[in-house]
């Protein structure tokens, strides 16, 4: 595929560097601001030093390497990615330490990750069952490589993991006598956790998921199977998870960008979240509508919408929400005692959920302060195999 820009953002390119070019963007666009993200980035990584945890970030909230590279450069071991086509196309970019969070069953795609991992790469899988654990000791064994293993716990996402301590055991077992296989420890993700609005209330959940997971650390210590690494957690749980003790590294995501859905979330105890929304989607008004309301070209194929509707920030202002009206169309609900904008105006909107979000996009188009700096590219965009 061709590395040639195109479209907006490609309009955009001679705007780098420009004064005042982050209200002249052509739009739609994915907006990143700097001084945001850095905050995020600053704060997450200082939080797990005083914490003595590790971090991994899970790339599936950005799809990026250099974010990647930003939050190893900060201090992160690498990223976790959520599927073997995010995986790849970040170590094509040139990230090298990398643990899948998943497990599969493609022959193919076991194969393209030993490949990886024999160019080079410290590739992580999990494995949650005996013939998949073989898959990636076939794979490693053929091309002369290793994967670092960690059994998948179910601690109650109900999605994916062995349930009970004997089966963790048992699996630690079987991992740690197959050639090609070096058994590292284990990973134990509570996804619904992190949504949980309520301190208290999330600090209850993560603490009956901490329960499980003494149980089952408990069983491989005494089989002689101690986890070296406990990797989970996320944006919502990194302060519990801190406190708990039971994790040695944290997947947080979210956190680099932030979103609509973590902000109810207390994570602190205090209201509201740490961290800052510097994940934006540039739109246009356009026209405006028979009842007066300011229409932007920005819609469903500009945003994920399975979240809480985004605002409307104007110069770092706010001034309304915005709801669809299309797949390409945005309406824009004032607030009390705001006018329609005018057409031509460039307003930038928090997002519903980061994740799929920025998978809609190919292009971070950078900014700090009213300037445009830099475009990254997004480059597993689209990877969802």
């Amino acid at each position: 595929m061709s590395d040639a820009l195109f479209g907006a953002a490609a309009l955009n390119e001679q705007l780098v560097g420009v004064p005042g070019s982050r209200a002249r963007l052509e739009t739609p666009a994915a907006v990143l601001d700097l001084d945001l993200f850095e905050h995020n980035i600053a704060l997450m990584a200082e939080t797990c030093r005083k914490a003595g945890l590790n971090l991994r970030p899970h790339a599936k909230s950005h799809k990026c390497a250099e974010i990647t590279r930003r939050q190893m450069a900060a201090g992160a071991l690498g990223n976790c990615c959520a599927k073997p086509g995010e995986l790849l196309a970040l170590f094509d970019g040139g990230v090298r330490d990398l643990l899948l969070s998943a497990p599969i069953a493609s022959p193919a795609k076991i194969d393209a990750l030993a490949r990886a991992a024999a160019a080079g790469g410290r590739i992580g899988v999990v494995v949650d069952r005996a013939n998949l654990a073989a898959a990636y000791a076939d794979a490693a064994q053929r091309h002369g490589t290793a994967f670092d293993v960690l059994v998948d716990l179910d601690v109650g996402l109900r999605r994916s993991g062995v349930a009970t301590p004997a089966e963790g055991v048992e699996l630690a077992r079987l991992v740690s006598g197959l050639d090609g296989l070096r058994y590292r420890g284990v990973q134990a993700y509570q996804g619904r956790v992190q949504h949980i609005d309520d301190f208290a209330v999330r600090r209850a959940a993560n603490q009956e998921m901490g329960r499980l997971l003494a149980a089952m650390i408990a069983a491989l210590r005494e089989a002689g199977f101690a986890p070296e690494i406990v990797s989970g957690g996320g944006t919502g749980s990194h302060l519990l998870d801190g406190e708990d003790r039971l994790l040695t590294e944290i997947q947080a995501g979210s956190y680099v960008f932030m979103d609509e859905a973590y902000h109810s979330v207390d994570m602190h105890g205090r209201g509201g979240p740490e961290f800052k929304p510097a994940l934006r989607i540039a739109v246009t008004v356009i026209g405006h509508s028979s009842l007066g309301f300011a229409i932007t070209d920005g819609g469903s194929k500009s945003f994920a919408l399975d979240g809480p509707p985004p605002r409307v920030l104007l110069n770092g202002e706010l001034v309304g929400r915005i709801e669809w009206c299309g797949d390409e169309f945005g309406r824009i609900l004032p607030l009390e005692g705001k006018g329609a904008l005018p057409i031509g105006t460039v307003v930038e909107c928090t997002v519903p959920h980061c994740d799929p979000t920025i998978n809609l996009h190919d292009i971070l188009h950078v900014v700090r302060g009213v300037d445009l700096v830099a475009q990254w590219r997004v480059e597993a965009r689209g990877r969802a195999d």
